[in-house]
């Protein structure tokens, strides 16, 4: 992610306390690029967000709108956890962005948990796995290995929604690749599901992505999983307009 944009902009006084890093208050130049105002009306939002983050940690623009949120919308605590899973997944990489950050939020947190993050930055050395979270972190103190964390955070949070339901909102804000990830990862964990069945092959439909649903299908005939007819018909209509050109 590129910090040259003014991702991150001062309105106010300046910053002495880094030597050679220009950082900026909290606030997104544009909105537009990065954020829905609309997501304030929805009340899971967050959780949804945290979800999204914790099947895909390395997605820093999830991270940095997950941050964004948790600021406008006064949730101090989050607001901390959320800083916390950012640092430990740049694990001492973009210290810019990171001081940005950091800085800009200074309003929102407390002495002790500003003072953590800047002793954070601050050491080289620091172990990113030292650095103490709380109940709305992701990434927890003491952590051994991020991966074997992430895959059980996977588990914990996919019986917490509905697969279909979540799905349905990554379409209304038009964000059809999450929404295909979800429904895909779904109907390999819930094959019997049919709901799941008709939204993912009317997704494959709507959006005409063959590719996707080739292999989809590739692997739940792999899997030796019950197919229902529309299956068949989506093949054949894709085959059918393959062979139009």
């Amino acid at each position: 992610m590129s910090i040259d944009n003014n991702l991150i902009i001062r309105s106010s006084e300046n910053v002495t306390e880094l030597p050679g890093i220009q950082t900026h208050s909290f606030s997104l130049s544009n909105i537009e690029m990065l954020w829905s105002p609309e997501a304030f009306d929805y009340n899971d939002f967050l959780e949804k967000w945290v979800f999204r983050i914790a099947r895909k940690p390395k997605h820093l623009l999830a991270h940095v709108q997950r941050i964004y949120y948790c600021f406008h919308a006064n949730l101090n605590e989050q607001l901390f956890a959320a800083i916390v899973d950012f640092l430990f997944v740049l694990n001492k990489r973009g210290q810019a962005i990171s001081w940005r950050i950091v800085m800009g939020a200074k309003p929102r947190l407390n002495a002790d948990q500003f003072d953590v993050l800047k002793k954070y930055l601050k050491d080289e050395h620091a172990d990113i796995n030292l650095l103490p979270g709380n109940q709305y972190s992701i990434f927890t103190r003491g952590l051994v290995g991020a991966n074997n964390l992430v895959m059980q955070l996977k588990k914990q949070v996919q019986h917490d929604y509905d697969p279909l339901a979540l799905a349905r909102d990554y379409i209304e804000f038009s964000q059809l690749e999450e929404a295909k990830q979800v429904l895909e990862m779904a109907i390999l964990d819930q094959p019997t599901r049919l709901d799941i069945h008709h939204e993912l092959l009317a997704f494959y439909q709507s959006t005409r992505d063959s590719t996707g649903f080739n292999q989809m299908l590739a692997e739940l005939t792999q899997l030796g999983c019950d197919l229902i007819d529309e299956w068949t018909e989506l093949n054949i209509y894709f085959k059918g307009r393959n062979s139009d050109g």
